[in-house]
């Protein structure tokens, strides 16, 4: 077994999130009379939750790889920030889910400022893990041989 392992559970959850982001515009967007935004809807429901879950497999993934590092390497605070940023992630699209399961009708309704606000912060937290995440990798060299 020769970790790293983060990296190839990661493109799960981005690519998933966005799928969910392009599912809700499209149903936001399209307004044929025959369109079927509630198959939209659901395709983004469940885009959304297969990216918490992905998420979480990352995390923890991650979390046995983060071991490689000693207690005492400075690449650690960079690190952090890398996780926070995951964490706050995972809180958006979790929230998202419960919108949209507490409110099926969320888009249509007068909570979808709040809903696509949250999309968009769960957009931006994930622009800035990613970001985090390549300083690790291309910047200070963590988990590269």
């Amino acid at each position: 077994m020769q970790p790293p392992y983060h990296p190839l559970f990661v493109h799960f959850p981005i690519a998933l999130y966005f799928l969910g982001v392009l599912m809700t515009l499209t149903a936001l967007l399209d307004r044929r009379p025959t369109a079927p935004q509630a198959e939209y809807e659901r395709f983004a429901y469940w885009a959304f939750f297969l990216s918490w879950l992905a998420a979480i497999i990352a995390s923890l993934v991650g979390l046995v790889d983060r071991g490689q590092l000693d207690y005492d390497d400075p690449r650690r605070d960079a690190l952090d920030r890398h996780i926070s940023q995951a964490i706050l992630f995972m809180i958006f699209n979790g929230l998202l889910l419960y919108m949209r399961f507490r409110w099926p009708d969320v888009l249509y309704s007068s909570r979808r400022w709040f809903y696509l606000a949250l999309m968009a912060l769960g957009v931006v937290t994930l622009a800035a893990t990613g970001w985090f995440g390549g300083e690790l990798v291309y910047e200070l060299q963590v988990g590269v041989r």
